[in-house]
């Protein structure tokens, strides 16, 4: 792989990218909603999910380490365990449950939406975990903010927090949905390189501005 493929975003569907030869060695994302795919939940579950498995099937990280965050949904007073089907998923492709962290969103009460959501890490094979300090807590409280309109993001600190995990300074993290680049800033923030893949064109202009205006904080301590 050549250092141009490196902390690139391509505006394309993730599966074209993952059908390129290029290498990476952590898999961090949050995927897709239904509506973002144009499906109905319970309706459309066995498209979405069956989409999922095939997306899923072609990671190949080379620390062997798939980090999912993602919600359970609410839907005419029903719960679609979408982290439980995720694990299924995950466990017919050979990773294991390392563990899974809660995400809080908001302390206030939502009738329509779940206020938390899963941070899901898999493994399989030999790999390694570095057990940082942040990384340890249980449940991790990030307010999510939309940003410019866009809602479909999550705060940076929860990748910081991933990436700081299981990947050292100047490793390749791959996101299949960049959604506006939270991965690729968390990448930036922490010295490490990333990849990406963003299907909607007006979403990939929005992250690509938003990274390239971004400036690199203080980077904190994983240890």
């Amino acid at each position: 792989m050549s250092y141009s493929e490196i902390s690139n975003i391509y505006n394309e569907d993730c599966l074209i990218t993952l059908g390129r030869e290029l290498e990476y060695d952590y898999v961090f994302f949050s995927p897709p909603e239904y509506s973002e795919m144009g499906l109905e939940p319970l309706k459309d579950d066995k498209k979405y999910f069956g989409w999922m498995e095939e997306v899923y099937s072609k990671f190949n990280p080379r620390k062997n380490i798939v980090t999912i965050v993602i919600s359970d949904r609410r839907f005419k007073r029903k719960t679609i365990p979408k982290h439980q089907y995720c694990t299924d998923i995950m466990k017919n492709l050979g990773y294991d449950l390392l563990n899974q962290k809660i995400w809080e969103k908001s302390r206030e009460i939502n009738m329509f939406r779940y206020n938390y959501a899963f941070v899901m890490s898999y493994a399989r094979k030999s790999f390694k975990s570095k057990n940082t300090k942040l990384f340890k807590y249980d449940t991790w409280f990030h307010p999510h903010h939309s940003y410019k309109g866009y809602s479909y993001n999550m705060p940076q600190e929860v990748a910081e927090r991933c990436i700081g995990n299981y990947t050292e300074e100047g490793d390749i993290v791959y996101d299949p949905f960049m959604g506006i680049g939270t991965t690729a800033l968390a990448c930036k923030k922490l010295n490490r390189k990333y990849l990406g893949s963003e299907i909607d064109s007006e979403t990939f202009e929005m992250g690509m501005n938003r990274i390239n205006q971004s400036t690199i904080g203080s980077i904190e301590k994983w240890s």
